[in-house]
């Protein structure tokens, strides 16, 4: 992942969206004011929000199914995990 100025990035916008969809890079781009964003591809967006949706319905069937740990459970075997 690379990141750039905004100057920089408007400069240069057509090539880092070549690069961004050709080589499945990920730009952050940045302002004076601290402000930034990150150039994806469409296709990467869209893959990701796909898996999200799904992983949120996934979630909801398990929770429906009450297969699920509750808090203090979860937090004990994290623990366990974490001390191996």
């Amino acid at each position: 992942m690379q990141a750039l100025n905004y100057t920089n990035a408007r400069n240069n916008l057509k090539n880092i969206i070549e690069d961004v969809c050709d080589n499945h890079e990920e730009v952050i781009v940045t302002t004076k004011n601290n402000k930034s964003v990150v150039i994806i591809s469409l296709d990467e967006y869209n893959a990701t929000h796909a898996k999200i949706k799904q992983d949120v319905q996934n979630a909801i069937k398990e929770i429906q199914k009450g297969d699920f740990l509750d808090i203090d459970d979860a937090f004990e075997i994290a623990k366990k995990s974490y001390r191996a």
